[in-house]
């Protein structure tokens, strides 16, 4: 009996051990990857048009690496990129006159119009954190840097426009987010924010 009240309790003690956590504080590293929702497809997603389709998926993809130069603000690199736009074929029949049969005749015509839009944004991040625990992490952050966009339209393949550059290339972000950590260094976090990416933004959180 002894021996299992022993065995048990050291079983306890490493347990606490492993699991034992600690707050974000200065000198901290915080990576978090994960895909932001909803993006520019909620718009197409009922367009007209036969063999319709968006272009790109419902998520956006991103990450952040924050370094904490003091127990409640950090410092660090925001990035995300998102694929929009839509396809769809515009198929239609006419009636064309042949004056020596005397008669119409139906001929169809068909073209495919394609719309792609991908936008990448680099921004320089700051957070004010404002909760910290062994297990939660919540911030106010702003970020500000460049963003750049690439936009095609084509018909039947051949590219009517181009624009590789966005005509003020400034990307800015406001948000409200917190990081919940499951053990020492892994978590997943959430973030609100305006501008700069999509609304809702999650994923894994990693602490170091």
């Amino acid at each position: 009996m002894k021996k299992l009240l022993l065995i048990a309790g050291f079983g306890f003690i490493m347990s606490s051990s492993l699991f034992a956590q600690s707050p974000v504080m200065q000198g901290s590293i915080m990576v978090d990857a994960g895909i932001g929702w909803p993006t520019g497809n909620i718009i197409w997603q009922n367009g007209d048009g036969d063999n319709y389709k968006v272009n790109g998926g419902p998520f956006a993809y991103g990450g952040r690496f924050e370094y904490m130069i003091a127990d409640d603000f950090g410092i660090g690199i925001d990035g995300n990129f998102v694929k929009t736009g839509f396809n769809y074929d515009d198929i239609d029949t006419i009636s064309i006159y042949d004056p020596v049969t005397q008669t119409f005749s139906d001929s169809t015509y068909s073209a495919n119009y394609d719309l792609t839009t991908k936008r990448t944004r680099i921004m320089i991040r700051l957070n004010k954190h404002i909760v910290q625990n062994d297990q939660m992490d919540a911030y106010i952050g702003a970020g500000v840097g460049y963003r750049m966009i690439n936009r095609v339209a084509s018909t039947n393949g051949e590219p009517d426009s181009e624009q590789e550059e966005a005509v003020i290339p400034v990307a800015f972000r406001l948000a409200f987010g917190a990081r919940f950590f499951f053990t020492e260094n892994l978590g997943a976090h959430i973030e609100l924010g305006a501008w700069g990416g999509a609304p809702i933004q999650f994923g894994l959180a990693l602490k170091f």
